[in-house]
């Protein structure tokens, strides 16, 4: 028994002096790993890797394929040089891939993947590190077992659909972490009348994603779907199809309010009046507006200047109003955004200057 315990001693000090620590653990998310460090006194223990699931390709600029990230916490205390960088990656099989330092700090780093397989044990080279107070930096390598995927539904659920139809934007939140492929798109928009539509992915994010419908319609029930997503840590991109419901609106439109003014501008006077709609409003290039007195007097005509905002409307007139006096108005050729047709909006006002 002596003569074996003097052996153990001889070759645990011959495997610190050659600066090679080999660990073995059990990290959380059930990764297992190894970690040896070369370079003499330079030992660097490994406390945890945890497998963080697959991240977007937006967090390394450049990178291709699907990320996976690896969370390494170190035991001791460690420097990184500005030029640190993992050199390699290769898993069991043989097969090489692409990885990133995505964060460092004293105490640990993320590493991030390109298209890991589970089930494969994986063999990470990071070099341009070194344990705190130690001389000279050195090579890092991790052998991290990633264990196969328990089978669970890979489905995508959708947790609230938000239709916003005056921009025709539709806000879809997903209730798990999901995944984009580069090229995700809409593949096809139809309503429940058969009627086809162009749509657009505008916006994705790891939870949710916005999407543009053209001329969307009030009162319709759309079916939108989206390729090239998957739940996270699917093995595969689908196809899902999402339900979109439009409310219906009523698009009357009518004036909330009505201001005369005069104001003196530049040198001379200038009369105004104003009109506030109940709804964002669309025009035509041969819109218009005409005030009438009740004895049939234009004070603006087909050709006068009109100013149009979203909601409201203003018109340059020919002369001025008088006060108290009540006037007619017709503003040709106007609809509210997502109204079916343009109109002829009348009534009448009495005028006063505020």
């Amino acid at each position: 028994m002596s003569q074996m315990k003097k052996i153990c001693s001889v070759l645990m000090i011959f495997c610190v002096c050659i600066g090679i620590v080999p660990q073995n653990a059990a990290a959380a998310s059930g990764l297992y790993f190894q970690a040896k460090t070369a370079g003499s006194g330079n030992a660097i223990s490994v406390k945890k890797i945890t497998y963080e699931g697959e991240i977007s390709n937006r967090f390394i600029n450049g990178a291709k394929g699907v990320l996976s990230e690896l969370e390494v916490d170190f035991a001791t205390d460690v420097i990184w040089n500005n030029s640190a960088k993992v050199s390699s990656v290769k898993d069991n099989k043989g097969k090489k891939y692409r990885g990133y330092l995505l964060d460092v700090d004293e105490d640990g780093c993320d590493l991030v993947i390109s298209d890991m397989k589970h089930g494969r044990t994986y063999t990470i080279v990071i070099n341009g590190i070194k344990k705190y107070n130690s001389n000279n930096f050195c090579k890092l390598t991790l052998k991290v077992k990633l264990p196969k995927q328990k089978s669970s539904s890979k489905n995508i659920k959708v947790l609230k659909v938000a239709v916003d139809d005056s921009y025709g934007e539709v806000d879809i939140e997903f209730a798990s972490k999901v995944i984009w492929k580069h090229n995700a798109k809409v593949v096809s928009v139809k309503d429940n009348k058969g009627k086809s539509y162009n749509g657009y992915l505008v916006d994705k994010d790891d939870d949710e994603c916005e999407v543009y419908i053209e001329n969307m319609k009030s009162g319709r029930t759309y079916k939108i779907k989206i390729s090239g997503i998957k739940k996270r840590g699917a093995a595969s991109f689908q196809t899902v199809t999402i339900t979109a419901k439009v409310p219906a609106h009523r698009h009357n439109l009518t004036i909330k309010k009505i201001e005369y003014e005069e104001d003196y501008e530049d040198g001379r006077m200038e009369w105004t009046v104003s009109f506030d709609f109940n709804k964002d409003i669309l025009h035509k290039d041969n819109s218009y507006v005409i005030i009438r007195d009740a004895d049939g007097k234009a004070y603006s005509l087909e050709t006068s200047f009109v100013k149009w905002e979203d909601d409201e409307c203003e018109v340059y007139l020919t002369e001025a109003l008088t006060i108290g006096q009540q006037y007619t108005y017709e503003i040709s050729n106007v609809k509210a955004v997502q109204g079916n047709q343009f109109v002829t909006v009348k009534g009448s006002f009495t005028a006063y200057n505020d």
